[in-house]
Protein backbone atom coordinates (compact mmCIF):
# COMPACT_ATOMS: atom_id res chain seq x y z
CA UNK A 1 0.00 0.00 0.00
CA UNK A 2 1.13 3.45 -1.06
CA UNK A 3 0.49 5.92 1.35
CA UNK A 4 1.97 9.25 -1.13
CA UNK A 5 0.18 7.87 -4.35
CA UNK A 6 -2.88 10.26 -4.21
CA UNK A 7 -0.86 13.37 -2.85
CA UNK A 8 2.02 12.46 -5.18
CA UNK A 9 -0.34 12.16 -8.08
CA UNK A 10 -1.52 15.45 -7.79
CA UNK A 11 1.70 17.19 -7.17
CA UNK A 12 1.19 17.70 -3.57
CA UNK A 13 3.41 15.09 -1.41
CA UNK A 14 4.42 17.59 0.82
CA UNK A 15 0.81 17.43 2.43
CA UNK A 16 1.45 14.57 4.27
CA UNK A 17 5.37 15.59 5.06
CA UNK A 18 6.42 19.02 5.85
CA UNK A 19 2.77 20.54 5.50
CA UNK A 20 1.53 17.59 8.09
CA UNK A 21 4.40 18.87 10.57
CA UNK A 22 3.29 22.30 10.47
CA UNK A 23 -0.31 21.58 10.37
CA UNK A 24 0.00 19.34 13.44
CA UNK A 25 1.28 22.46 15.78
CA UNK A 26 -1.73 24.19 15.01
CA UNK A 27 -4.32 24.08 17.58
CA UNK A 28 -7.29 23.98 14.89
CA UNK A 29 -10.60 23.36 16.92
CA UNK A 30 -13.37 25.59 18.79
CA UNK A 31 -15.13 23.99 21.55
CA UNK A 32 -18.50 23.90 21.94
CA UNK A 33 -19.50 25.77 25.02
CA UNK A 34 -18.00 28.97 27.02
CA UNK A 35 -17.85 26.13 30.02
CA UNK A 36 -16.28 23.78 27.72
CA UNK A 37 -13.72 26.52 26.75
CA UNK A 38 -12.56 27.21 30.23
CA UNK A 39 -12.52 23.31 31.59
CA UNK A 40 -8.88 22.24 32.62
CA UNK A 41 -9.54 19.09 31.30
CA UNK A 42 -9.86 18.31 27.30
CA UNK A 43 -13.25 18.99 25.60
CA UNK A 44 -15.07 15.60 24.77
CA UNK A 45 -16.51 16.94 21.98
CA UNK A 46 -15.58 19.96 19.38
CA UNK A 47 -15.95 21.32 16.02
CA UNK A 48 -13.08 21.09 13.29
CA UNK A 49 -11.44 23.87 11.51
CA UNK A 50 -11.35 23.02 7.86
CA UNK A 51 -8.31 23.76 6.02
CA UNK A 52 -6.60 23.80 2.34
CA UNK A 53 -10.34 25.13 0.74
CA UNK A 54 -12.12 22.29 2.15
CA UNK A 55 -15.72 23.44 3.32
CA UNK A 56 -18.71 22.39 5.49
CA UNK A 57 -21.78 20.69 5.45
CA UNK A 58 -22.64 19.78 1.62
CA UNK A 59 -26.07 18.42 0.80
CA UNK A 60 -27.67 19.72 4.32
CA UNK A 61 -25.36 17.74 6.21
CA UNK A 62 -23.98 18.79 9.51
CA UNK A 63 -21.07 20.56 10.16
CA UNK A 64 -17.44 19.05 10.87
CA UNK A 65 -17.20 17.72 14.31
CA UNK A 66 -15.31 15.57 16.45
CA UNK A 67 -16.76 13.64 20.08
CA UNK A 68 -15.22 11.39 22.06
CA UNK A 69 -16.00 8.81 24.84
CA UNK A 70 -14.26 5.75 26.38
CA UNK A 71 -11.30 5.44 24.94
CA UNK A 72 -13.53 5.98 21.40
CA UNK A 73 -13.37 8.95 18.73
CA UNK A 74 -16.39 9.06 16.62
CA UNK A 75 -16.48 11.56 13.84
CA UNK A 76 -20.01 13.70 12.21
CA UNK A 77 -20.87 15.84 9.19
CA UNK A 78 -19.75 16.19 6.08
CA UNK A 79 -16.71 17.85 3.75
CA UNK A 80 -16.22 19.24 0.01
CA UNK A 81 -13.86 20.85 -1.41
CA UNK A 82 -13.05 22.56 -4.73
CA UNK A 83 -9.13 22.29 -4.32
CA UNK A 84 -6.79 19.14 -4.53
CA UNK A 85 -5.21 19.69 -1.65
CA UNK A 86 -6.63 15.56 0.35
CA UNK A 87 -5.74 17.29 3.99
CA UNK A 88 -9.07 18.91 5.65
CA UNK A 89 -8.18 19.41 8.49
CA UNK A 90 -6.13 18.20 12.04
CA UNK A 91 -7.92 16.77 15.01
CA UNK A 92 -6.46 18.61 18.36
CA UNK A 93 -4.53 16.46 20.73
CA UNK A 94 -7.24 15.10 22.60
CA UNK A 95 -8.40 13.28 19.32
CA UNK A 96 -5.44 11.91 17.96
CA UNK A 97 -4.73 8.23 18.08
CA UNK A 98 -1.45 6.51 18.81
CA UNK A 99 -0.61 4.42 15.80
CA UNK A 100 -1.69 5.51 12.16
CA UNK A 101 -5.61 4.14 11.14
CA UNK A 102 -7.61 3.81 8.15
CA UNK A 103 -11.44 4.35 8.70
CA UNK A 104 -13.73 3.93 5.57
CA UNK A 105 -16.22 6.62 4.53
CA UNK A 106 -18.95 7.53 2.47
CA UNK A 107 -18.13 9.46 -0.71
CA UNK A 108 -19.94 10.83 -3.63
CA UNK A 109 -22.65 8.88 -5.28
CA UNK A 110 -22.36 6.29 -2.64
CA UNK A 111 -18.21 5.49 -4.08
CA UNK A 112 -15.59 4.22 -1.24
CA UNK A 113 -13.11 5.95 0.30
CA UNK A 114 -11.17 6.11 3.39
CA UNK A 115 -9.68 8.65 6.23
CA UNK A 116 -5.67 7.93 6.64
CA UNK A 117 -5.21 9.88 10.57
CA UNK A 118 -1.62 10.19 11.35
CA UNK A 119 -0.82 10.52 15.47
CA UNK A 120 0.12 14.07 15.00
CA UNK A 121 -3.51 14.80 14.28
CA UNK A 122 -3.19 15.64 10.13
CA UNK A 123 -6.11 13.91 8.08
CA UNK A 124 -5.95 12.75 4.44
CA UNK A 125 -9.04 12.04 2.63
CA UNK A 126 -8.08 8.83 -0.06
CA UNK A 127 -10.00 7.85 -2.52
CA UNK A 128 -9.45 5.70 -5.74
CA UNK A 129 -11.11 8.91 -7.75
CA UNK A 130 -10.54 12.17 -5.70
CA UNK A 131 -13.06 13.95 -7.58
CA UNK A 132 -15.42 11.68 -5.60
CA UNK A 133 -14.10 12.68 -2.23
CA UNK A 134 -13.76 16.61 -3.63
CA UNK A 135 -17.78 16.28 -4.33
CA UNK A 136 -18.68 14.83 -1.13
CA UNK A 137 -16.41 12.94 2.20
CA UNK A 138 -19.11 12.17 4.88
CA UNK A 139 -17.78 11.74 8.55
CA UNK A 140 -20.85 10.46 9.86
CA UNK A 141 -19.86 6.78 10.91
CA UNK A 142 -16.11 7.11 10.93
CA UNK A 143 -14.63 6.48 14.51
CA UNK A 144 -11.96 4.58 16.30
CA UNK A 145 -10.01 3.39 19.43
CA UNK A 146 -7.27 6.20 20.16
CA UNK A 147 -5.39 3.77 21.97
CA UNK A 148 -5.33 0.05 23.37
CA UNK A 149 -7.12 1.20 26.89
CA UNK A 150 -9.17 -1.36 27.58
CA UNK A 151 -8.58 -3.76 24.65
CA UNK A 152 -7.52 -7.02 24.80
CA UNK A 153 -4.97 -8.52 21.62
CA UNK A 154 -6.30 -10.73 18.90
CA UNK A 155 -4.34 -14.23 18.32
CA UNK A 156 -3.64 -14.32 14.38
CA UNK A 157 -3.91 -17.30 12.88
CA UNK A 158 -2.99 -18.76 9.38
CA UNK A 159 -0.19 -16.75 8.44
CA UNK A 160 -1.67 -13.34 9.27
CA UNK A 161 0.39 -10.69 10.59
CA UNK A 162 -0.75 -7.19 12.76
CA UNK A 163 0.62 -3.98 12.07
CA UNK A 164 1.20 -3.05 8.66
CA UNK A 165 1.97 0.56 7.35
CA UNK A 166 2.10 1.86 11.10
CA UNK A 167 -0.94 0.46 12.42
CA UNK A 168 -1.40 -0.90 15.77
CA UNK A 169 -1.92 -4.78 16.30
CA UNK A 170 -5.24 -6.61 16.17
CA UNK A 171 -6.99 -5.89 19.53
CA UNK A 172 -10.90 -5.91 20.56
CA UNK A 173 -12.92 -5.04 23.28
CA UNK A 174 -16.47 -5.02 24.30
CA UNK A 175 -17.46 -1.27 25.47
CA UNK A 176 -20.84 0.22 26.41
CA UNK A 177 -22.31 -2.86 25.35
CA UNK A 178 -20.55 -2.85 21.60
CA UNK A 179 -17.91 -4.87 20.47
CA UNK A 180 -15.20 -2.84 19.03
CA UNK A 181 -12.11 -4.18 17.02
CA UNK A 182 -8.80 -2.10 16.19
CA UNK A 183 -5.53 -2.03 14.51
CA UNK A 184 -4.19 -3.22 10.93
CA UNK A 185 -3.93 -6.97 9.33
CA UNK A 186 -2.15 -8.35 6.54
CA UNK A 187 -0.69 -11.61 4.54
CA UNK A 188 1.08 -13.48 2.14
CA UNK A 189 -0.83 -16.72 2.20
CA UNK A 190 -4.27 -17.23 1.10
CA UNK A 191 -6.26 -18.36 3.88
CA UNK A 192 -9.13 -15.56 4.56
CA UNK A 193 -9.62 -16.45 8.08
CA UNK A 194 -7.11 -14.29 10.33
CA UNK A 195 -8.58 -15.06 13.78
CA UNK A 196 -11.24 -16.25 15.98
CA UNK A 197 -13.19 -13.93 18.50
CA UNK A 198 -12.87 -14.68 21.81
CA UNK A 199 -16.46 -16.57 23.50
CA UNK A 200 -18.39 -13.59 24.98
CA UNK A 201 -17.41 -11.41 22.19
CA UNK A 202 -19.05 -13.31 19.39
CA UNK A 203 -22.46 -12.39 17.58
CA UNK A 204 -25.96 -14.51 17.92
CA UNK A 205 -25.69 -14.54 14.35
CA UNK A 206 -23.96 -13.71 11.28
CA UNK A 207 -22.24 -10.11 10.87
CA UNK A 208 -21.26 -8.78 7.90
CA UNK A 209 -18.75 -5.42 8.29
CA UNK A 210 -17.39 -2.92 5.82
CA UNK A 211 -13.70 -2.58 6.05
CA UNK A 212 -11.05 -0.45 4.19
CA UNK A 213 -8.48 -2.32 2.33
CA UNK A 214 -4.82 -1.19 0.41
CA UNK A 215 -5.02 1.38 -1.52
CA UNK A 216 -8.73 2.29 0.16
CA UNK A 217 -10.13 -0.76 -1.46
CA UNK A 218 -13.79 -1.95 -0.48
CA UNK A 219 -13.75 -5.32 1.54
CA UNK A 220 -15.63 -6.81 4.44
CA UNK A 221 -15.67 -8.85 7.87
CA UNK A 222 -18.00 -12.09 8.05
CA UNK A 223 -18.22 -11.95 11.52
CA UNK A 224 -19.66 -15.98 12.18
CA UNK A 225 -21.40 -16.73 16.21
CA UNK A 226 -18.69 -19.16 16.47
CA UNK A 227 -15.74 -16.47 16.71
CA UNK A 228 -14.58 -17.00 13.04
CA UNK A 229 -13.90 -14.31 11.21
CA UNK A 230 -12.97 -14.15 7.39
CA UNK A 231 -12.12 -11.17 5.60
CA UNK A 232 -13.65 -10.81 1.76
CA UNK A 233 -12.12 -8.09 -0.71
CA UNK A 234 -14.94 -6.42 -3.21
CA UNK A 235 -12.84 -6.88 -6.09
CA UNK A 236 -9.44 -8.73 -5.89
CA UNK A 237 -8.20 -10.99 -2.53
CA UNK A 238 -4.60 -8.96 -2.84
CA UNK A 239 -6.31 -5.96 -1.02
CA UNK A 240 -6.94 -7.85 1.83
CA UNK A 241 -3.58 -9.33 1.49
CA UNK A 242 -1.68 -6.34 1.18
CA UNK A 243 -3.91 -4.25 3.94
CA UNK A 244 -6.95 -5.14 6.21
CA UNK A 245 -7.92 -2.42 8.61
CA UNK A 246 -10.08 -3.23 11.50
CA UNK A 247 -10.15 0.38 13.04
CA UNK A 248 -13.95 1.48 13.14
CA UNK A 249 -15.20 -1.87 13.24
CA UNK A 250 -18.06 -2.81 15.74
CA UNK A 251 -20.84 -4.60 16.06
CA UNK A 252 -23.54 -5.07 18.83
CA UNK A 253 -23.90 -8.37 20.09
CA UNK A 254 -27.48 -8.30 22.21
CA UNK A 255 -30.41 -8.06 20.22
CA UNK A 256 -32.47 -4.72 19.73
CA UNK A 257 -35.61 -4.14 19.24
CA UNK A 258 -36.69 -4.36 15.60
CA UNK A 259 -37.11 -1.74 13.08
CA UNK A 260 -40.63 -1.91 10.68
CA UNK A 261 -39.47 -2.85 7.35
CA UNK A 262 -41.69 -1.30 3.99
CA UNK A 263 -42.06 -1.35 0.84
CA UNK A 264 -41.33 -5.05 0.11
CA UNK A 265 -38.14 -5.30 1.99
CA UNK A 266 -37.46 -8.61 4.23
CA UNK A 267 -35.39 -9.71 7.02
CA UNK A 268 -33.13 -12.42 8.05
CA UNK A 269 -31.10 -13.18 4.82
CA UNK A 270 -27.71 -15.12 5.00
CA UNK A 271 -28.59 -15.98 8.59
CA UNK A 272 -27.97 -12.52 10.07
CA UNK A 273 -30.20 -10.30 12.48
CA UNK A 274 -33.58 -8.49 11.78
CA UNK A 275 -32.95 -4.76 10.76
CA UNK A 276 -32.93 -2.86 14.29
CA UNK A 277 -31.53 -0.01 16.08
CA UNK A 278 -30.66 1.44 19.30
CA UNK A 279 -29.45 4.71 20.89
CA UNK A 280 -26.13 3.84 22.90
CA UNK A 281 -24.57 6.90 24.49
CA UNK A 282 -26.24 9.22 22.07
CA UNK A 283 -24.87 7.14 18.73
CA UNK A 284 -27.29 5.76 17.08
CA UNK A 285 -26.56 1.57 16.19
CA UNK A 286 -27.80 -0.47 13.69
CA UNK A 287 -27.53 -4.09 13.49
CA UNK A 288 -28.79 -6.88 11.37
CA UNK A 289 -28.99 -7.11 7.12
CA UNK A 290 -32.10 -6.75 5.07
CA UNK A 291 -33.24 -7.74 1.31
CA UNK A 292 -35.69 -7.22 -1.24
CA UNK A 293 -37.33 -8.39 -4.71
CA UNK A 294 -38.41 -4.75 -5.39
CA UNK A 295 -37.11 -1.63 -6.41
CA UNK A 296 -38.23 1.14 -3.73
CA UNK A 297 -35.10 2.04 -2.20
CA UNK A 298 -36.78 3.15 1.16
CA UNK A 299 -36.97 -0.16 3.45
CA UNK A 300 -37.92 1.62 6.92
CA UNK A 301 -38.29 4.81 8.72
CA UNK A 302 -36.46 5.58 11.95
CA UNK A 303 -38.89 6.56 15.37
CA UNK A 304 -38.27 10.15 16.22
CA UNK A 305 -36.02 9.53 19.47
CA UNK A 306 -33.26 8.37 17.01
CA UNK A 307 -33.94 10.82 13.90
CA UNK A 308 -30.86 13.24 13.15
CA UNK A 309 -31.14 16.91 12.53
CA UNK A 310 -29.22 16.95 9.47
CA UNK A 311 -29.22 14.93 6.76
CA UNK A 312 -26.71 11.57 7.23
CA UNK A 313 -24.58 9.26 4.98
CA UNK A 314 -23.04 6.62 6.16
CA UNK A 315 -21.23 3.44 4.76
CA UNK A 316 -23.14 -0.10 4.87
CA UNK A 317 -21.22 -3.64 2.75
CA UNK A 318 -24.31 -4.85 0.05
CA UNK A 319 -24.38 -8.11 -1.64
CA UNK A 320 -20.78 -9.51 -2.45
CA UNK A 321 -19.01 -6.90 -0.46
CA UNK A 322 -19.84 -4.47 -2.86
CA UNK A 323 -20.38 -1.13 -1.73
CA UNK A 324 -23.10 1.29 -0.24
CA UNK A 325 -24.41 3.84 1.99
CA UNK A 326 -27.62 4.66 3.70
CA UNK A 327 -29.26 8.32 3.66
CA UNK A 328 -31.12 9.33 6.28
CA UNK A 329 -32.77 12.41 6.43
CA UNK A 330 -34.04 14.66 9.77
CA UNK A 331 -37.63 13.17 8.84
CA UNK A 332 -36.45 9.43 9.61
CA UNK A 333 -36.48 8.12 6.24
CA UNK A 334 -34.18 6.05 5.20
CA UNK A 335 -32.84 5.37 2.03
CA UNK A 336 -30.27 2.53 0.66
CA UNK A 337 -27.82 3.52 -2.29
CA UNK A 338 -25.38 1.15 -4.10
CA UNK A 339 -21.86 2.31 -5.47
CA UNK A 340 -22.88 0.27 -8.76
CA UNK A 341 -26.05 -1.39 -9.27
CA UNK A 342 -29.00 -1.58 -6.79
CA UNK A 343 -29.42 -5.25 -7.38
CA UNK A 344 -26.62 -5.76 -5.21
CA UNK A 345 -28.48 -3.55 -1.92
CA UNK A 346 -31.66 -5.72 -2.96
CA UNK A 347 -29.55 -9.01 -2.73
CA UNK A 348 -28.22 -8.18 0.73
CA UNK A 349 -28.32 -4.99 2.73
CA UNK A 350 -25.94 -5.07 6.16
CA UNK A 351 -26.79 -2.68 8.63
CA UNK A 352 -24.41 -4.02 11.11
CA UNK A 353 -21.51 -1.88 12.20
CA UNK A 354 -23.44 1.49 10.76
CA UNK A 355 -23.66 4.31 13.14
CA UNK A 356 -23.80 8.32 13.58
CA UNK A 357 -23.48 10.63 16.54
CA UNK A 358 -27.29 12.35 17.03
Amino acid sequence: MKKFTLAAALGIASATGAMATTLAGVGLFETLSASTAHATVAPSSATLTLLNGWTNAPFGTSLAFVDTASNTVQLKGAIATTGTNPVPFVLPNAYRPATDVYVAVDLCDGTNGRLWIQPNGTVTVQATTFSNAQCFTSLDGASYAKNTTGYNALTLINGWAGGPFSTSTPAVAEIGGVVRLKGAISTSGTNTEPFLLPAGLRPSANVYVKVDLCNAANGRLIIEPTGDVFVQAENNFSDAQCFTSLDGVSFTPATFKALKLKHGWTDTVFSTLAPAAKVISGVVRFQGAMSTSGTNAEPFVLPASMRPTTNVYIPVDMCNATNGRLNIAPTGIVSVEAETSFSNAACFTSLDGASFVK
